[in-house]
């Protein structure tokens, strides 16, 4: 959501469009999806919890991990990058370890 959010400012709508279109394709999705999927089936916490608790948690995490890579791209295109936008980034990355 943060990065669908990010992407849609009104002074990024070029590089948003370009980037949409990119990275949007449902097969581009899967692709980055199947392997969290995989990854929480095989790496979730050990906790009292539900074992369908613990493996969502654990796959929300690592889908929050690479949905920053999106926003790596806009900043790394743009070559101007706000402080702000720099620290939530900086913020969504380390949160992810």
């Amino acid at each position: 959501m943060t990065t669908t959010t990010s992407l849609s400012l009104p002074r990024l709508s070029i590089l948003s469009e370009s980037l949409s279109s990119s990275i949007s394709s449902p097969k581009r999705r899967l692709v980055l999806v199947v392997p969290c999927a995989v990854l929480a089936l095989c790496i979730h916490p050990t906790t009292s919890h539900n074992l369908l608790n613990r493996i969502s948690w654990a796959f929300c995490v690592y889908l929050e991990a690479i949905s920053v890579l999106p926003q790596l791209r806009v900043m790394q295109n743009t070559k101007i990058v706000e402080p702000f936008t720099a620290h939530y980034v900086f913020a969504l990355g380390v949160a992810s370890l």
